[in-house]
């Protein structure tokens, strides 16, 4: 199989070589990833971007989005896959995944008819306070390798959002749906008059606090809770809300 590997942490950070040695076991990989960090990137693209050549492929000067874009239309023969990670750092929740690089690279993919898998790293005891190192993402790599050599059952429009836990365990995969909880806090900086908009993130301690974390078997948020690995098979279509009032609204339109 064909695989295009890209990530949003750029060509250099560790988890894409963690994935690129482990993937390369199975199928035929090449590096097509930003030249630098591009976290939170979501699906934005460029309008031109320049491309230098890499030992594994090519290095892209532009976002996750634009990577895929050039990988699948450059690149011979076209990839079968577009894997994206291995993430430092978790990626889960609804409100999350148009945010991240990592699982907006894998939307982009589908977009351009090509199957694709978001694969991120957590910690389940220090979570955002964690440190990655290139051992970090073993696991990640070894999710994502059992998925690409099943990758003929992910099915055409699809694509995989995967949280893996740092642990030497194998970990049981549950597959999820995005959580829909969601929640900022707003602080003022206290060298300036401006405010600091910090999300909802995922945190370990509230195991400790489990009145604080009510998502139900079955979310994403839940099983990192758990220390699970995750899997949310995922669309890219925006569903169409039915609205009666709406239709009449638009009808009294003169």
């Amino acid at each position: 199989m064909y695989v295009l590997l890209t990530n949003d942490d750029g060509v250099d950070a560790p988890g894409i070589d963690a994935l690129y040695d482990e993937l390369s076991a199975v199928a035929d990989v090449t590096v097509v990833a930003p030249a630098d960090n591009q976290s939170g990137a979501g699906r934005t693209n460029s309008h031109r971007v320049a491309v230098d050549d890499h030992d594994r492929g090519l290095v892209v000067h532009g976002t996750p989005c634009d990577c895929v874009a050039v990988g699948v239309q450059a690149l011979d023969p076209t990839p079968e896959l577009v894997v994206s990670g291995c993430n430092a750092g978790p990626n889960f929740g609804a409100h999350k995944l148009d945010r991240s690089g990592t699982v907006g690279a894998a939307k982009e993919a589908v977009y351009l008819g090509v199957p694709g898998i978001a694969v991120s790293a957590y910690d389940p005891v220090t979570g955002g306070l964690h440190e990655f190192e290139r051992d970090d993402f073993a696991q990640g790599a070894r999710v994502a390798r059992h998925l690409v050599e099943h990758a003929d059952s992910i099915g055409s429009g699809t694509y995989l959002n995967v949280n893996a836990p740092i642990t030497e365990e194998t970990p049981p995969i549950r597959i999820t749906r995005p959580t829909r909880d969601f929640g900022v806090r707003i602080e003022r900086e206290r060298d300036d008059d401006g405010f600091a908009v910090v999300d909802q993130f995922y945190d370990p301690l509230r195991r400790d606090r489990p009145e604080e974390l009510d998502d139900p078997k079955g979310t994403d948020r839940r099983a990192l809770a758990d220390g699970e690995i995750s899997i949310s098979p995922l669309g890219i279509g925006h569903e169409l809300k039915r609205s009666d009032s709406l239709s009449e609204i638009a009808a009294a339109f003169r």
